[in-house]
């Protein structure tokens, strides 16, 4: 026979239900990092944001949308299953590590195309809730300290996202000189509101984005599919303005399959404002603004259209609404 607990409080907060959906907390994106001691830095990752949550023998997985994508990570899910705990939530990303360490985007869609998910990594970042106990209002690193407690023992592909306390600047240019995506700077006595605020800034070293897909252009020569996508993005004042053609960076089999999807979409008329004197080679196929790409690329040209732009992978976890640039400011984006 299971001794009910001495300890009332505990036992009531073991059987809490969790909040049928919890906002997650979104960075600002910044030029430079902070050096303050004020600040923690994080690598940060490319994948797919995501929460853990654990009720018991039952783990799910859902995105900053509140996607349920359980199925699309049965191993990940198994594995914080065995952790047996009652509402509990972990806040982290899902990604594709190299040998090297470094997480992909492209690796990532290519081992879920595939279905070749047992290898993928949860890096937990943050801990909201823990055996039924509200841990939101708690500061920033006393989250971290219970979570490294909560994972020391959890199994490979579980894993905590490291960080350092003051340095950012430093740490930055690391991340630069590694060719990763960036660092995260989060104030370590912040607490979690689920909204987006300046207690979390992200600053990239390389130019990735998504962007709204608005159109796709015919196959020339040999290739199939489609020849390439036309993408834009939310101006603040609700507009969508085009940003370039993104012509490289696709499998074959994705040009094929994803040209269906998108012929599923199609629509008379662009949903965009084109730049005056827009000239397309091949002819150009309208689509309504329902999926998001990512997207690397040089730099922004004068007139606000991607230099030498290559496709990374699709944005499923995210709303193209969320996708708002501020023309004045290339570099000014929203998560």
């Amino acid at each position: 026979m299971v001794k009910p607990s001495s300890n009332p409080k505990k036992a009531e907060r073991a059987v809490a239900s969790l909040p049928s959906q919890i906002p997650v907390e979104l960075a600002t994106l910044e030029e430079e990092a902070p050096d303050s001691d004020d600040f923690l830095h994080e690598i940060k990752f490319d994948g797919y944001r995501m929460l853990a949550r654990l009720e018991g023998s039952t783990a799910r997985l859902i995105t900053r949308r509140d996607q349920d994508w359980t199925a699309r990570f049965p191993e990940l899910a198994a594995a914080f299953s065995k952790f047996g705990l009652q509402g509990t939530v972990l806040d982290g990303e899902i990604v594709k590590l190299a040998e090297n360490g470094i997480s992909s985007f492209a690796a990532l869609q290519d081992a879920l195309s595939k279905e070749q998910t047992a290898d993928l990594t949860y890096v937990a970042f943050d801990l909201l809730f823990l055996d039924g106990e509200d841990l939101r209002g708690l500061p920033l690193e006393e989250r971290k300290r219970r979570l490294s407690k909560l994972l020391a023992v959890a199994p490979e592909t579980i894993r905590v996202s490291e960080y350092r306390t003051g340095g950012g600047k430093a740490l930055y240019q690391r991340a630069c000189q590694l060719r990763l995506e960036g660092i995260i700077s989060k104030r370590r006595d912040s607490v979690y509101r689920g909204t987006r605020s300046d207690d979390w800034l992200k600053v990239k070293c390389l130019n990735t984005e998504e962007f709204i897909i608005i159109g796709y252009t015919e196959p020339q020569r040999s290739r199939v599919g489609f020849g390439a996508l036309l993408v834009g993005y939310y101006t603040p004042g609700g507009e969508i303005r085009f940003a370039g053609k993104v012509g490289t960076g696709y499998s074959r089999e994705f040009l094929i399959d994803f040209q269906k999807r998108l012929e599923r979409i199609e629509q008379a008329n662009p949903t965009a404002v084109l730049p005056k004197g827009t000239y397309m080679r091949a002819k150009v196929h309208w689509v309504k603004p329902r999926l998001l790409a990512q997207v690397e690329f040089t730099e922004w040209t004068r007139d606000r259209i991607l230099r030498h732009p290559s496709f990374l992978g699709l944005r499923e976890d995210k709303d193209p609404r969320e996708v708002v640039i501020d023309t004045g400011s290339p570099n000014s984006v929203s998560e």
